[in-house]
This record gives structure tokens, C-alpha cells and sequence, in this order.
């Protein structure tokens, strides 16, 4: 699995679903750009308790490598001949989950071509409150 930055501020948030969907699955990772998104709207100290999180749960960041770099480069210009376009960011972190073969988990899934069987969307946050709670993967 793969969680994009929204799954992370809503664990950062406390939000209960957040937090299982996220304790849920082992080998899961982040992509830079998820903790860049992330972390730009914490406090020096809350960096320190997310980065704690991460590595707690083990959790890791990958960078990208040529293979990401290639891949974001073709989502993207595919983006851009067949509507909807994807800014960069989102497609750096699709080609991260799929050079590593992961299903993505957010609530955007707009942000990666629409929910299957390579974006999970584990519900849907309405005004603060979490609905439409969809039981997890196998």
C-alpha cells in the first residue's frame, strides 16, 4: 500500500479510520511528496511525532529513482493529451505505487485517474466526520 497525504493528515488529525487504515497493512510506504505535502503544514515538533510515526510503523519514504522518474514522466504527458490533466506531484506518487506495485489509499482518487483496483478509497470525510467506512483489503 501506498498513503497519499490526505490518509496521513487525517491519522496526524486523529481521525479513528485514519489511523486503523494505516495500522492495517504491513510493508506500506509513503512517497516524498506525500511527506512533503504532509509535513508543510506541522510545527517543528509535530515533524518530530510524524516522523516517529513513520518509522514506528515502518512506514517508509521512497524518493524516486529513474524508474519513478520515467514512469511520472509518461502518467503526465498522458495527462496532458487525454483530459483529466494530473499536476506533477500526484503523478510522482502514482508512478511511485505503481513501479512498486501498491495500491494507493486516499480519498482523492480523482487525483489518480479514479477508485479500482489500483486506488482504494477507505471512506469519505463530510464536513469532519468520516462516512461511507469501507471494510479493508485482503
Amino acid at each position: 500500500m501506498l498513503f497519499d497525504s490526505n490518509i496521513l493528515m487525517d491519522n496526524f488529525n486523529g481521525h479513528a479510520e485514519a489511523v486503523l487504515e494505516m495500522l492495517r497493512y504491513e510493508d506500506a510506504i509513503i512517497s516524498s511528496i506525500n511527506w512533503m505535502e504532509a509535513a508543510c503544514v506541522m510545527t517543528p515538533a509535530e515533524k518530530i511525532r510524524f516522523q516517529a510515526f513513520l518509522d514506528d510503523t515502518g512506514i517508509k519514504v521512497v524518493h524516486p529513482d529513474n524508474d519513478i522518474m520515467h514512469r511520472s514522466t509518461i502518467i503526465r504527458g498522458n495527462s496532458l493529451i487525454n483530459r483529466p490533466k494530473f499536476p506533477l506531484p500526484d503523478c510522482i506518487i502514482r508512478a511511485t505505487a505503481e513501479a512498486s506495485c501498491r495500491v494507493i489509499i486516499t480519498r482523492n482518487p480523482r487525483d489518480f485517474g479514479g477508485e479500482g483496483p489500483r486506488v482504494r478509497v477507505p471512506y469519505e470525510l463530510v464536513g469532519g466526520v468520516v462516512v461511507n467506512i469501507k471494510p479493508p483489503l485482503s
